[in-house]
Protein backbone atom coordinates (compact mmCIF):
# COMPACT_ATOMS: atom_id res chain seq x y z
CA UNK A 1 0.00 0.00 0.00
CA UNK A 2 2.80 2.49 0.86
CA UNK A 3 4.84 1.49 -2.21
CA UNK A 4 1.39 2.50 -4.11
CA UNK A 5 1.29 5.39 -2.60
CA UNK A 6 4.90 6.48 -3.37
CA UNK A 7 4.61 5.32 -7.11
CA UNK A 8 1.43 8.05 -7.42
CA UNK A 9 3.25 10.90 -5.82
CA UNK A 10 6.59 10.01 -7.68
CA UNK A 11 4.29 9.89 -11.17
CA UNK A 12 2.59 13.11 -9.87
CA UNK A 13 6.03 14.91 -9.31
CA UNK A 14 7.29 13.31 -12.69
CA UNK A 15 7.07 17.07 -14.77
CA UNK A 16 8.45 18.90 -12.61
CA UNK A 17 11.11 16.47 -11.49
CA UNK A 18 12.24 16.51 -15.28
CA UNK A 19 11.77 20.11 -15.53
CA UNK A 20 14.60 20.57 -12.34
CA UNK A 21 11.86 22.57 -10.58
CA UNK A 22 12.12 20.47 -6.95
CA UNK A 23 13.59 20.83 -4.10
CA UNK A 24 16.68 18.83 -3.48
CA UNK A 25 15.27 16.60 -0.86
CA UNK A 26 12.19 15.75 -3.35
CA UNK A 27 14.20 15.20 -6.39
CA UNK A 28 16.65 12.72 -3.91
CA UNK A 29 13.38 11.15 -2.86
CA UNK A 30 11.90 10.07 -6.41
CA UNK A 31 15.85 9.45 -7.53
CA UNK A 32 15.73 6.54 -4.62
CA UNK A 33 12.49 5.65 -5.74
CA UNK A 34 13.16 5.44 -8.93
CA UNK A 35 16.41 2.83 -8.12
CA UNK A 36 14.00 0.78 -6.64
CA UNK A 37 10.65 0.61 -8.66
CA UNK A 38 11.54 -0.63 -12.10
CA UNK A 39 7.19 0.69 -12.65
CA UNK A 40 8.40 3.60 -12.26
CA UNK A 41 11.61 3.69 -13.85
CA UNK A 42 9.79 2.49 -17.08
CA UNK A 43 7.41 5.53 -16.76
CA UNK A 44 10.04 8.13 -16.08
CA UNK A 45 12.29 6.98 -19.16
CA UNK A 46 8.84 6.66 -21.44
CA UNK A 47 7.46 10.34 -19.94
CA UNK A 48 10.54 12.62 -21.27
CA UNK A 49 9.72 13.80 -24.63
CA UNK A 50 12.34 16.49 -25.54
CA UNK A 51 10.43 19.86 -26.29
CA UNK A 52 11.33 21.84 -29.17
CA UNK A 53 13.25 25.14 -27.98
CA UNK A 54 11.04 27.49 -30.06
CA UNK A 55 7.97 27.06 -32.10
CA UNK A 56 8.25 28.82 -35.43
CA UNK A 57 5.40 31.11 -36.49
CA UNK A 58 5.73 30.09 -40.24
CA UNK A 59 4.19 32.31 -43.23
CA UNK A 60 0.91 31.44 -43.49
CA UNK A 61 0.10 32.63 -40.03
CA UNK A 62 2.03 36.21 -40.32
CA UNK A 63 -0.19 36.67 -43.65
CA UNK A 64 -2.91 35.35 -41.38
CA UNK A 65 -1.91 38.45 -38.80
CA UNK A 66 -1.68 40.88 -40.92
CA UNK A 67 -4.71 40.50 -42.91
CA UNK A 68 -6.15 40.40 -39.91
CA UNK A 69 -4.53 43.84 -38.29
CA UNK A 70 -5.15 45.35 -41.92
CA UNK A 71 -9.42 44.46 -41.62
CA UNK A 72 -9.44 45.73 -38.05
CA UNK A 73 -7.55 49.22 -39.20
CA UNK A 74 -9.57 49.56 -42.20
CA UNK A 75 -12.66 49.59 -40.01
CA UNK A 76 -11.37 51.66 -37.42
CA UNK A 77 -10.11 54.53 -39.94
CA UNK A 78 -14.38 53.71 -41.42
CA UNK A 79 -15.37 54.61 -38.11
CA UNK A 80 -13.37 57.49 -36.81
CA UNK A 81 -14.39 59.13 -40.32
CA UNK A 82 -17.65 58.59 -40.11
CA UNK A 83 -17.01 60.41 -36.52
CA UNK A 84 -15.31 63.44 -38.01
CA UNK A 85 -17.74 63.92 -41.16
CA UNK A 86 -20.58 63.98 -38.47
CA UNK A 87 -18.61 66.25 -35.86
CA UNK A 88 -18.29 68.31 -39.28
CA UNK A 89 -21.74 67.74 -40.88
CA UNK A 90 -23.53 69.13 -37.64
CA UNK A 91 -21.03 72.37 -36.83
CA UNK A 92 -21.27 73.83 -40.25
CA UNK A 93 -24.78 72.47 -41.05
CA UNK A 94 -25.83 74.76 -37.87
CA UNK A 95 -23.00 77.56 -38.26
CA UNK A 96 -22.20 76.91 -34.77
CA UNK A 97 -18.79 77.06 -33.39
CA UNK A 98 -19.15 73.89 -31.89
CA UNK A 99 -16.47 72.34 -34.20
CA UNK A 100 -13.65 73.72 -31.97
CA UNK A 101 -14.68 71.34 -29.42
CA UNK A 102 -15.59 68.19 -31.43
CA UNK A 103 -12.62 68.85 -33.57
CA UNK A 104 -10.51 69.21 -30.64
CA UNK A 105 -12.26 66.02 -28.56
CA UNK A 106 -11.98 63.88 -32.00
CA UNK A 107 -7.94 65.00 -32.54
CA UNK A 108 -7.16 64.02 -29.31
CA UNK A 109 -9.19 60.27 -29.33
CA UNK A 110 -7.75 59.60 -32.47
CA UNK A 111 -4.17 60.58 -31.73
CA UNK A 112 -4.79 58.30 -28.63
CA UNK A 113 -6.40 55.45 -30.60
CA UNK A 114 -3.55 55.12 -33.52
CA UNK A 115 -0.66 57.00 -31.72
CA UNK A 116 -0.42 59.13 -35.01
CA UNK A 117 -0.53 62.36 -35.63
CA UNK A 118 -0.52 61.82 -39.34
CA UNK A 119 -3.80 59.43 -39.24
CA UNK A 120 -5.39 62.02 -37.07
CA UNK A 121 -4.49 65.23 -39.22
CA UNK A 122 -5.80 62.49 -42.35
CA UNK A 123 -8.43 61.56 -40.99
CA UNK A 124 -9.61 65.43 -40.21
CA UNK A 125 -8.00 66.85 -43.17
CA UNK A 126 -9.88 64.50 -46.03
CA UNK A 127 -13.72 64.86 -45.09
CA UNK A 128 -13.20 68.55 -44.15
CA UNK A 129 -12.19 69.33 -47.83
CA UNK A 130 -14.57 67.17 -49.18
CA UNK A 131 -17.81 68.55 -46.93
CA UNK A 132 -16.48 72.19 -47.83
CA UNK A 133 -15.80 71.44 -50.95
CA UNK A 134 -19.46 70.27 -51.45
CA UNK A 135 -20.90 73.16 -49.78
CA UNK A 136 -18.64 76.21 -50.19
CA UNK A 137 -18.09 75.55 -53.46
CA UNK A 138 -21.39 73.93 -55.32
CA UNK A 139 -24.69 74.41 -54.18
CA UNK A 140 -27.16 71.81 -54.36
CA UNK A 141 -28.07 72.64 -58.44
CA UNK A 142 -24.06 72.48 -59.21
CA UNK A 143 -23.86 76.29 -59.65
CA UNK A 144 -20.94 77.71 -58.05
CA UNK A 145 -21.93 79.40 -54.04
CA UNK A 146 -19.19 82.31 -54.63
CA UNK A 147 -19.49 84.80 -57.05
CA UNK A 148 -16.35 82.72 -58.79
CA UNK A 149 -13.78 79.76 -58.00
CA UNK A 150 -11.22 81.21 -56.27
CA UNK A 151 -13.31 82.42 -53.79
CA UNK A 152 -15.15 79.40 -52.94
CA UNK A 153 -11.29 77.83 -53.36
CA UNK A 154 -10.34 80.40 -50.37
CA UNK A 155 -13.52 79.62 -47.99
CA UNK A 156 -12.49 76.00 -48.65
CA UNK A 157 -8.89 76.64 -47.81
CA UNK A 158 -9.49 78.99 -44.47
CA UNK A 159 -11.85 76.82 -43.10
CA UNK A 160 -9.69 73.69 -43.48
CA UNK A 161 -6.95 75.19 -41.69
CA UNK A 162 -9.26 75.91 -38.87
CA UNK A 163 -10.05 72.92 -38.31
CA UNK A 164 -6.95 71.79 -38.98
CA UNK A 165 -5.67 73.73 -36.45
CA UNK A 166 -8.11 72.48 -33.67
CA UNK A 167 -7.31 69.07 -34.80
CA UNK A 168 -3.57 69.42 -33.91
CA UNK A 169 -4.65 71.16 -30.49
CA UNK A 170 -6.63 67.77 -30.03
CA UNK A 171 -3.27 66.08 -31.09
CA UNK A 172 -1.23 67.46 -28.48
CA UNK A 173 -3.75 66.87 -25.58
CA UNK A 174 -3.64 63.61 -26.56
CA UNK A 175 0.47 63.48 -26.68
CA UNK A 176 -0.12 64.82 -23.20
CA UNK A 177 -2.36 62.42 -21.98
CA UNK A 178 -0.27 59.41 -23.00
CA UNK A 179 3.13 61.03 -21.36
CA UNK A 180 1.32 62.12 -18.07
CA UNK A 181 -0.04 57.97 -18.38
CA UNK A 182 3.75 56.38 -19.12
CA UNK A 183 4.91 58.58 -15.78
CA UNK A 184 2.48 57.05 -13.62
Amino acid sequence: MNKDKDCAILQDLLPLYEEKLLHPDTEEFIEEHLKRCQECRHIAKNSHIPLPAEVKTGEPSKKMIQKITLRLTTIQIFFVTIAFVLALGTTVMNNSSGFILSYTILGAVTYLFYRSTLVAVLLAVVPTFVWNCLIYMTDSFGEFYTESFSDGVLIVLVSLIMYLVFTIIGVFIGYCILKIKEEN
